[in-house]
């Protein structure tokens, strides 16, 4: 898996590099680099686990060449988080994306983009390559849009209910799937309509326990945007099924949404957010996750070097067909001081009460100290006017 991920990345890097125009020098690039640490008394969220110093490393990189209609770029993402390897393994999350787009006349675009992402945490294994290809097309307030998507995922995850190991073997399986819609705009409103249908098919055919996973989905969508005095807003509703068609499973029926508000009033700023989504899951019994997460965050800006922010999050994961819920509660503080010269320093805190079916509630509680850097790498050149 990991060699196909690197040869698909330079294909797809060569492509772009060899369509895009030569005469277009704009470039955005935006690097940052951090440092976080501390101390977690349970980062695990279970019980009898031990306390543990906690260092985090991130950094990511947003580079753009021309414009998303017309160039080429990329987004990388590192994090890696370490522990008392006495207490937890490390943890990871890295993701790459390779975009490139090219303008068809005056009122359309496609968009190509193939991203290569691998996680890792103490219950949860992933990683996955996938390519996408979207074709957008204006006529007057009217956008039509369609998108096709091929993905190849590696998972296995850790039956946290029973505090079980993670699998002999990961469970590999491809997706595609085909989207299509409108939208109609007027000044910064946009409401449209969308459909989604994908397959989901298994490598090995069966899994552990002898069960055909293979699956399709069918995920109609209608969303909307706006502005209105200065709050922005989003929404969508999406009635989805997922429907077996070896009839190991039962269907799995349910209405996910989104729903997002920012609120600035002089110095706050008030951020609300809700969302339904699915996950695939390698469970026993189960093949999609329903996750529901809900936040609340108020940001006071003291002065333009210093702000605090007060957040509240809930999240649960419903395992489907397995009758197993994991819910996770928790309040934070967090401190921002400009330093200058790109230079942010965080100080922050946070209490969390981690509830598994099955298991006794575990609370917690985290301090970390952060320090972080932003690079503007970005330049304007002007084009290329010599030879023919």
């Amino acid at each position: 898996m990991q060699k196909t991920i690197i040869l698909a990345l330079v294909f797809h890097a060569s492509l772009a590099l060899a369509t895009e125009k030569p005469a277009e020098d704009k470039e955005n690039s935006i690097a940052v680099i951090g440092l976080r640490g501390g101390f977690d008394s349970n980062p695990a969220g279970v019980q009898g686990a031990n306390g543990t110093p906690v260092a985090t490393t991130y950094a990511t990189w947003d580079y753009l060449h021309g414009t998303v209609q017309d160039g080429y770029g990329l987004n990388l993402s590192l994090v890696e988080t370490h522990y008392d390897p006495r207490a937890l393994a490390s943890a990871r999350a890295h993701s790459l994306t390779l975009k490139h787009g090219f303008s068809l006349g005056e009122a359309s675009a496609l968009q190509s983009s193939l991203t290569a992402s691998s996680e890792q945490s103490w219950s949860r294994r992933k990683s996955s390559l996938s390519w996408r290809e979207r074709l957008d097309h204006s006529i007057g307030a009217f956008r039509l849009f369609a998108s096709g998507e091929a993905r190849m995922t590696a998972l296995n995850e850790r039956n946290v209910f029973n505090l079980g190991d993670f699998l002999p073997r990961d469970e590999n399986f491809g997706t595609l799937g085909l989207t299509t819609g409108a939208a109609w705009r007027s000044g910064e409103t946009e409401i449209g309509l969308s459909f989604s249908a994908a397959r989901v098919h298994y490598i090995e055919g069966v899994d552990y326990l002898g069960f055909r996973r293979d699956h399709n989905r069918l995920q109609p969508n209608l969303f909307f945007s706006t502005v209105l005095k200065g709050a922005a807003i989003e929404a969508s509703l999406s009635p989805f099924r997922a429907y077996f068609p070896e009839k190991e499973f039962d269907a799995v029926e349910s209405l996910l949404y989104t729903a997002k508000l920012r609120l600035p009033y002089e110095r706050f700023t008030l951020d609300l957010g809700s969302l339904r989504t699915v996950e695939d899951t390698t469970l026993p019994f189960s093949v999609i996750n329903l996750v529901t997460a809900h936040e609340a965050k108020l940001t006071t800006r003291i002065d333009n070097d210093n702000a605090v922010s007060l957040s509240a999050r809930r999240k649960t994961d419903d395992y489907v067909g397995l009758d197993a819920r994991s819910d996770q509660k928790g309040v934070g503080i967090d401190y921002q001081h400009n330093l200058g010269k790109g230079l942010i320093g965080t100080v922050a805190g946070a209490w969390r009460k981690t509830k598994e079916t099955g298991l006794t509630p575990v609370t917690s509680f985290s301090v970390m100290l952060g320090l972080q850097k932003q690079i503007d790498l970005s330049r304007i050149g002007k084009p290329d006017k010599s030879g023919g």
